[in-house]
């Protein structure tokens, strides 16, 4: 009987940590499904951030406020805000040594732009 309730504790943290670990979105704001790709690729890899950014960008050229520099992971939406044209979403990430935190608003399915909003 012990082992039984060993083993039910253990994958009872397991799927604890797997759902800790994944993107979330703590706002009551529809995410979009380009919104949802953009997290999920967020890995703690920067060469992943520049690739979402590149895919997802309105304009070749857009200014990533240094975003696609930094080897960010465990996003989490902590805020969303909808105007008649655009979507805007402030996300929580992790660096490695530090908490970030970036603006992104969209507009038809692309980022159009992107702002460092973490606390100094």
């Amino acid at each position: 009987m012990k082992k039984i309730i060993s083993i039910a504790a253990s994958i009872c943290f397991a799927v604890i940590l797997l759902h800790s670990c994944s993107s979330s979105n703590t706002t009551n704001v529809k995410t979009t499904p380009e919104m949802e790709q953009f997290m999920k690729a967020l890995d703690g890899k920067y060469q992943s951030v520049t690739d979402a950014i590149i895919k997802f960008a309105v304009v070749p050229d857009l200014n990533t406020a240094d975003m696609d520099m930094k080897d960010l992971r465990d996003p989490v939406i902590i805020s969303a805000s909808q105007s008649d044209s655009s979507t805007c979403y402030t996300i929580k990430t992790n660096d490695g040594a530090k908490d970030c935190q970036h603006e992104l608003c969209w507009k038809a399915g692309k980022i159009i732009s992107i702002t460092d909003k973490t606390p100094e």
